[in-house]
């Protein structure tokens, strides 16, 4: 075996790892817009809150209703001793109905306190939508990232498995070193050990991604789309806009507030009287002696006497004073929250960006220029085995590398996406039916 050998098998290491894409499978890549509309038409949560905005229309028709009135039959003086209907001139049958009727505005109130929660229902239902959409992203933007990532790592141990042969052969000539096989041999589990985890990685995020598309956990995840660098194309100021005008979880606290305002009005409707109309008609029996009586008719409007202030009308209005308050502290905190997570990964997408174009224009070209200098100086006796495989390792995880900064680059802008209430590919902004979602 001669150096001639070794050096024809090195020079196959750069066509190993160029750029070209690994084969394709003959089933096209399949996009993350079918993992998202699978997931955001099937998703058990989902169906959940839809029957919660139902819950809540209906709720709203019942609000507005009055009371049910009451209706009775009575009789009224009559004697004991005879229990005649003839013999006492106020002995008579009575039938009658009463209506309660709530102070004016009362039963408005109502109504718009449950519309209120019906809208934060529908921005509920957008915001799980919203997050739902952005973790199947990051669950997509990972596993490619990982498949990609196992690919260089086969093609570079393909390699290495030749060049530990051919070194393990030179020494059993006693033309090679032996450090040079242990070496080798040792880089090669490492990378054994590298594709083990990317595997199992695999596995974990083909189960997630199912999951969340309400697909069979275990069924195969086929070819993903490769993922790619790109250019951000917005600014912390244009992103706070963006979730100041479209956030659903802001738009749902907002209504929350909506009917903490309300509800502290209806709580002062307390100090109102409600009233109570009835209406009854008497029918008298003759006298003994044969005299008709005429029949009788009452009415009457009764009011409620809404005395009890300190102990029951004044706490409620503090009550509902504190859950408006709590609603407009939740509001804040969002916004804190938001603004926080809008600075910190869009400069976090910008240095993945900008360390992704890093490896792909400077350090992997200059790695694998090394690397063919290393190849030829260790034709010449220049440099040692150890120093060539170091700069195999390192094109291996420049490239490695690359791949992770593209990854976590639209795992981010997915948490961006989420963050904002909605993607930032460019398209108009989506309005929402009845249900809020989008359409």
């Amino acid at each position: 075996m001669t150096k001639g050998r070794i050096l024809f098998l090195l020079l196959a290491i750069p066509i190993a790892l160029s750029w070209s894409s690994p084969l394709r499978a003959e089933e096209p890549p399949r996009p993350v817009g079918y993992y998202v509309d699978a997931a955001l038409s099937g998703y058990p949560s989902l169906a959940s809150m839809r029957q919660r905005i139902t819950l809540k229309r209906n709720e709203a028709i019942r609000a507005g209703a009055l009371d049910d009135p009451k209706g009775w039959f009575a009789i009224s003086n009559v004697p004991v001793r005879t229990l005649s209907f003839r013999e006492e001139d106020m002995t008579g049958k009575e039938i009658g109905f009463s209506q309660m009727i709530p102070y004016p505005g009362k039963r408005a109130h109502a109504v718009r306190i449950v519309e209120k929660e019906k809208e934060e229902a529908e921005f509920d239902l957008a915001e799980m939508r919203n997050m739902l959409r952005a973790d199947v992203k990051m669950a997509y933007a990972e596993l490619s990232t990982v498949r990609a990532q196992e690919g260089v790592v086969r093609q570079v141990r393909a390699v290495l498995d030749q060049v530990v042969r051919v070194s393990t052969e030179m020494f059993a000539v006693g033309k090679g070193r032996q450090p040079d096989v242990l070496r080798g041999q040792v880089e090669f589990q490492k990378m054994r050990e590298m594709l083990l985890m990317l595997e199992n990685r695999e596995k974990v995020l083909s189960i997630r991604l199912n999951t969340l598309a309400v697909l069979p956990p275990d069924a195969s995840v086929p070819a993903l789309d490769n993922l790619a660098e790109f250019s951000p194309g917005y600014n912390v100021g244009d992103l706070r806009a963006i979730y100041m005008a479209e956030r659903p979880a802001r738009q749902a606290i907002q209504a929350r507030i909506g009917k903490g305002k309300l509800q502290v009005l209806h709580a002062e409707h307390g100090y109102k009287p409600d009233f109570e109309v009835s209406a009854s008609y008497m029918q008298r029996d003759p006298m003994p002696d044969g005299t008709k009586r005429p029949d009788m008719f009452s009415a009457m409007v009764s009011m409620t006497l809404p005395i009890w202030r300190k102990e029951k009308i004044e706490p409620g209005i503090r009550a509902m004073t504190a859950e408006r308050e709590m609603a407009i502290r939740d509001e804040e905190t969002l916004d804190a929250e938001a603004a926080d997570t809008i600075g910190g990964s869009l400069a976090s997408l910008e240095n993945f960006l900008a360390v992704a174009k890093l490896y792909r224009t400077t350090l992997i070209p200059q790695a694998e220029q090394s690397e063919h200098s290393n190849i030829e100086a260790y034709r010449v006796g220049k440099i040692d085995f150890p120093m060539l495989m170091d700069s195999l390792m390192a094109v291996l995880n420049f490239r490695k590398e690359y791949l992770g900064m593209v990854g976590e680059s639209h795992m981010t802008k997915a948490r961006l996406e989420a963050a904002v209430g909605r993607e930032l590919d460019g398209a108009p902004p989506k309005t929402r039916n009845s249900d809020g979602e989008g359409r």
